[in-house]
């Protein structure tokens, strides 16, 4: 068989390789001995003998790599073998060589490329046919805008000529506000004008020329007349033939005519009438008029800023006309007189009040007040006649400011609207031409700057103007003089007070508290009357810095003199009366203290007023009134502890008007001043600082109780001392043996008991109740008279110097198990007996209460520890009231009540103790 093509084509390669590889073979090598070849190039120059030689060698061992790496890469691929496909491997039919399947894919590729020439040569012409349709098309349009303009034009030109031969103005004017239309926006072309005629253009614009003479010359004739009529059928066609500027001279002048005219009747002023109601009169006139006028200047003549004008020339002549009568006001009133009167008055009253020398007959004097200012009813009618000349400027600069504000509305909406129609004009004449937007960069960029620029208010008013200067300068005056009246009627309001006529108290006024016997007087009803009068007067007039001013001057006068004035109050009436020995309450100074009834037998559970009236006495009244019956001597005593509770009651009092006071005048900044600005936000923070106020007069009633209390604790620590006994009773043992049936059965402290002791305490009266028998006696009289916050705060008083002397006296005591159950019962009707005390709902609660007064808490954790079975549960106990933030009790604490308990060890009390400080 003959041998195929592929081993044809095989011994041919094999051939031809053996053939290069003879080719390839290395010459010779010389004789010169051989050197080691080095590893690099590098080396081989770097070689001291022979660099030469080195480099030779170096590219030997380089060939013969070479030849080797080759020998390896043709054993590779003498064993890879391709398999082309059976296409490739069959030979091309000699007759029909175009049958081959190679030869068919290439006429197909052939075919495919000349059908996509011919596409992209027809496409091209395609867009070449279509720009050309665009440009007809453009052209037509164009055409036929220019037929348009054409017709109309020439319709406009017959309209103008014929209208305004007939004295029809307002036709001709629309037909040239047609035409300057047209030409303002680039209509009037070449072709457009030549379409309408030479003579249509040259008609329109001389027909222009003689219609703004025409309407021109009749609207001075209707200035020169004052024909409103005429002027509002002239000045809305003076918009439309474009002689803005000389229609704005001219309407201001007429305005300004009727203007000096209005305002010189309405501020003529008599010796009868006010000057608050000329000047409301002018204000009137001019807002009648802007009202009247501006609508009408600000459509039509906007475009020559007539809008403006008027807005400024009314307020310009306001001014002009109101300047005078506020100088003649303040003249005439002697308000800057009566305001430095006012100042040196008002330090005197407040020095003098502030100072703790003031004399009972210092109340009477007002330091010049009637005799330089006036009497009170006479400075408070000035002070409504200031406040309405406030009121009414303040209104009128309101409404001239909400005008600016509405023209520049105006202006911005007419701006925004002209940017809007410009850019849809600019998106036409692309769309019309075919341009694409984005074909010239910078003048688009220019355009979208333009497009996006925001409008910027006109400045018509200054910020501050003279009229804002004048009711500065009246408001200043105002404010001091209103300081100056608060003051002077808190300072009325003392020296009216007399603590013994019965109506100058009224009943406790306060939402908040349930207590029907509470009273108070009326110093916090007058002065706050007269606060709230003050400055609700300042916020009525609308203007904030007299507004601030006056609400700054009664935060000022409530927290240095009126609070001062009632501590001081609380302290030399409050506190000194109900002293106990020595004022309305029985002490230790007198016969009736505790000691002394528990040792004749008497019953302590009767109050002290009553056991004061029963013998006799009355403390506090003297000495000549004991031949009064005793109902007329309790009513007495009565009403001497109603009027000493009154005192402290004032000051909460004061604190719940201030309160209210602030939310009143919150309410009138929301609904009165403009919000969210500067000085709207700036008057309600000085309204807010009433609230530190609010807080002061709490603290000041607080701390007056707490006086109150400081001179009660002698009392307190007897009945306690006389409760639980004076110490020198043995293990303070029960008292058995001797005396009276009612003594066999009160016992004192003592927690050391057998279960016979236990039996026998049961049945007996405990020293606890006897106790809080003698702390109702001793404060029953004051709650009954205090606001349910202050009797909270008098009994915590009271209830922690209980605590206090209590744990004294436990700290003396040996407890068995069944001491510690006595204790754990006797704390606990304790706590019981404070809850019931206590008028608050928030003091139900154990955790409120324990917070509210620690040394009761105290006793509770004492008798929790005293309790315990297990020492080894104290550690328990302590850990988990300290996770709930409810432990006041020390180690050392712990330690030592630990070991008044006589089941426990000493040695493994500490030892316990020692293991908790470790952890």
């Amino acid at each position: 068989m003959p041998p195929s093509a592929e081993t044809m084509t095989a011994a041919s390669a094999t051939t031809t390789d053996n053939n290069a590889m003879n080719h390839n073979k290395p010459p010779p090598l010389s004789t010169t001995p051989k050197i080691k070849a080095p590893k690099s190039m590098v080396d081989a120059l770097e070689s001291s003998d022979d660099p030469y030689q080195a480099l030779l060698a170096l590219s030997e061992a380089s060939h013969v790599k070479a030849l080797t790496l080759a020998e390896n890469l043709k054993s590779e691929l003498s064993q890879f073998t391709i398999e082309l496909p059976e296409l490739l491997h069959r030979l091309p039919n000699l007759k029909d060589v175009d049958s081959h399947p190679v030869s068919t894919g290439i006429a197909c590729t052939d075919s495919i490329l000349q059908s996509l020439s011919k596409i992209a040569s027809g496409g091209s012409q395609a867009s070449q046919e279509i720009k050309q349709l665009e440009d007809e098309k453009r052209d037509l349009e164009e055409h036929a805008q220019d037929v348009e303009t054409a017709l109309i034009l020439r319709k406009s030109s017959d309209m103008a000529s014929q209208s305004l031969s007939a004295e029809r103005y307002e036709a001709a004017s629309q037909a040239i506000a047609t035409f300057l239309e047209m030409k303002q926006q680039d209509k009037l072309t070449d072709r457009a004008k030549q379409y309408a005629g030479e003579y249509t253009v040259s008609q329109l614009e001389s027909t222009h020329a003689s219609l703004r003479q025409t309407i021109l010359e009749h609207y001075q004739e209707a200035v020169e007349k004052s024909d409103v009529m005429a002027l509002g059928k002239l000045t809305p066609l003076v918009q439309m033939v474009q002689m803005e500027q000389e229609a704005v001279a001219l309407y201001v002048r007429f305005l300004k005519e009727i203007l000096v005219s209005e305002l010189a009747k309405a501020s003529q002023t008599s010796d009868k009438t006010s000057p608050h109601v000329s000047m409301a009169r002018v204000y009137n006139t001019a807002v009648t008029i802007l009202r009247h006028h501006l609508p009408m200047v600000s459509h039509c003549l906007h475009r020559a800023d007539g809008d403006a004008a008027v807005v400024q020339l009314v307020h310009l002549q306001v001014e002009q006309a109101v300047s005078p009568l506020f100088a003649r006001y303040i003249q005439t009133k002697q308000l800057a007189v009566s305001a430095n009167s006012a100042q040196r008055i008002y330090e005197a009253l407040e020095s003098r009040y502030k100072s703790s020398l003031m004399e009972d007959e210092d109340l009477q004097d007002d330091c010049g007040f009637s005799s330089l200012v006036g009497s009170l009813a006479d400075v408070d009618a000035a002070m409504e006649e200031a406040a309405l000349c406030l009121q009414h400027a303040e209104s009128y600069v309101r409404f001239i400011e909400h005008s600016v504000k509405e023209v520049n509305k105006a202006r911005g909406m007419r701006y925004q609207q002209q940017q809007e129609q410009a850019r849809r004009e600019k998106e036409r004449k692309e769309w019309a031409t075919g341009m694409a937007a984005g074909s010239n960069k910078d003048d688009d960029l220019d355009t979208e700057e333009d497009f996006d620029q925001l409008y910027a208010p006109l400045e018509i008013l200054p910020a501050h103007t003279k009229l804002h200067e004048e009711v500065a300068e009246v408001g200043g005056y105002y404010s001091v003089i209103e300081r100056c009246l608060l003051l002077a009627s808190m300072q009325r309001a003392f020296s009216s007070m007399d603590e013994e006529n019965i109506r100058h108290y009224t009943p406790l006024s306060l939402p908040t508290s349930n207590n029907k016997r509470a009273l108070q007087t009326s110093i916090v009803e007058n002065s706050l009357y007269a606060a709230r009068r003050g400055t609700q007067r300042a916020f009525a007039t609308g203007h904030t810095g007299t507004a601030s001013a006056m609400a700054n001057f009664c935060s000022d006068c409530l927290r240095g003199v009126l609070v001062d004035y009632l501590s001081r109050r609380a302290e030399d009436i409050g506190v000194a009366s109900l002293k106990p020995g020595e004022g309305l309450i029985a002490g230790s100074a007198g016969i009736f203290n505790a000691s002394n009834l528990i040792r004749t037998g008497q019953n302590v559970g009767v109050g002290a007023s009553n056991l004061m009236i029963r013998t006799g006495q009355n403390v506090g009244v003297g000495g000549a009134n004991k031949g009064k019956d005793p109902a007329q001597r309790r009513r007495e005593i009565e009403e001497g502890i109603a009027a000493a509770c009154a005192t402290f009651n004032d000051l909460d009092v004061a604190a719940h008007h201030t309160k209210e006071l602030e939310q009143l005048l919150l309410q009138s900044v929301d609904r009165g001043y403009p919000p969210n600005i500067p000085v709207t936000e700036q008057l309600r923070m000085c309204v807010k600082e009433l609230e530190p106020v609010t807080e002061v007069f709490q603290l000041s009633a607080t701390n007056a109780i707490e006086s109150l209390v400081s001179v009660m604790k002698p009392r307190i620590r007897a009945l306690v001392t006389d409760a639980v006994g004076d110490g020198s009773n043995a293990g303070f043992s029960t008292v058995m043996g001797g005396g009276n049936a009612s003594e066999r059965h009160m016992v004192r402290m003592n927690y050391d008991l057998d279960e016979e002791a236990y039996e026998l305490l049961e049945v007996s009266e405990g020293y606890i109740s006897r106790l809080c028998t003698c702390l109702d006696d001793l404060i029953s009289p004051l709650c009954s008279r205090l606001a349910d916050r202050l009797t909270d705060v008098l009994l915590l008083e009271v209830l922690g110097t209980v605590c206090k002397r209590l744990e004294v006296s436990l700290k003396k005591c040996q407890y068995t198990s069944l001491g510690a159950l006595s204790l754990d019962s006797d704390i606990r009707d304790f706590v019981n007996y404070s809850k019931d005390r206590l008028a608050s709902h928030e003091f139900q609660s154990n955790v409120a209460l324990y917070k509210a007064c620690a040394p009761l808490s105290r006793l509770v954790q004492i008798s929790k520890i005293v309790n315990v079975d297990d020492l080894e549960d104290v550690l328990d106990l302590v850990n988990a009231s300290k996770r709930k933030g409810m432990w006041d009790l020390s180690s050392e604490d712990v330690k030592s009540f630990l070991s008044l308990r006589k089941e426990f060890e000493e040695d493994r009390i500490n030892q316990l103790l020692r293991l908790s400080d470790d952890d």
